[in-house]
């Protein structure tokens, strides 16, 4: 099962992921939401994965963490934004950050099974030092959080943001994916990398000879 919850006033996508009764929630950022469909639904959350520090994405891990007893991953280089509100910006956005800890801190290559899926990391910074995408190969799909959207990408002028990075990150993680894989972005609604590799004038402008 693939379900997607926008949650918040930003409207960042949450997705549950699974295989029978077990899933994964990517970037969940209300943990209200997200309980009452595991309940509904009877579903069993076995890991919160994070692919970046910003509040939008994590604002509800603590409480979903605390509830669910499950595994919260997020890459080293942004595991601060789970206890410093000055890191994920939750006052800026009107939020009060629950504090918590990963109990995995995931890096570039890493490869490990939840929910049934068996999933692959990739480190893709350039809207955050830390961030990541998540790749089931078995299913040709990637969550690929604020590094790429449907035609866009995730903005650099933020603390740890690079412009420089996140056009490596395109460049040599996003568009190496094969054409037909579908990415869930952060923002917005699903593309697939043959589109954006077509249409995104990011994708275009990395391609170009002279960019290193």
């Amino acid at each position: 099962m693939l379900v997607t919850i926008p949650m918040g006033p930003l409207g960042a996508n949450c997705y549950l992921y699974g295989e029978g009764r077990e899933v994964v929630a990517v970037d969940p950022s209300d943990a209200e939401a997200v309980l009452v469909r595991l309940q509904t639904e009877r579903l069993t959350l076995t890991h919160i994965l994070l692919t970046h520090r910003h509040y939008d994405h994590l604002a509800g891990a603590a409480e979903l963490k605390a509830a669910a007893g499950c595994e919260l991953l997020i890459h080293p280089l942004d595991e601060e934004g789970l206890f410093d509100p000055n890191v994920c910006h939750s006052t800026q956005m009107g939020g009060e950050l629950i504090p918590c800890r990963a109990t995995r801190l995931v890096s570039d290559g890493d490869t490990f099974e939840a929910a049934g899926h068996t999933f692959s990391v990739l480190h893709t910074p350039g809207h955050t030092a830390g961030g990541v995408c998540y790749v089931c190969h078995a299913d040709r799909l990637a969550f690929t959080g604020d590094t790429v959207f449907s035609e866009g990408v995730g903005r650099t002028d933020l603390p740890s943001g690079s412009m420089r990075d996140l056009m490596h990150s395109l460049t040599d993680k996003i568009l190496k994916l094969p054409e037909e894989y579908v990415l869930y972005p952060g923002h917005d609604e699903p593309t697939t990398v043959a589109h954006e590799a077509r249409y995104n004038p990011m994708l275009q402008y990395s391609k170009n000879p002279w960019f290193n």
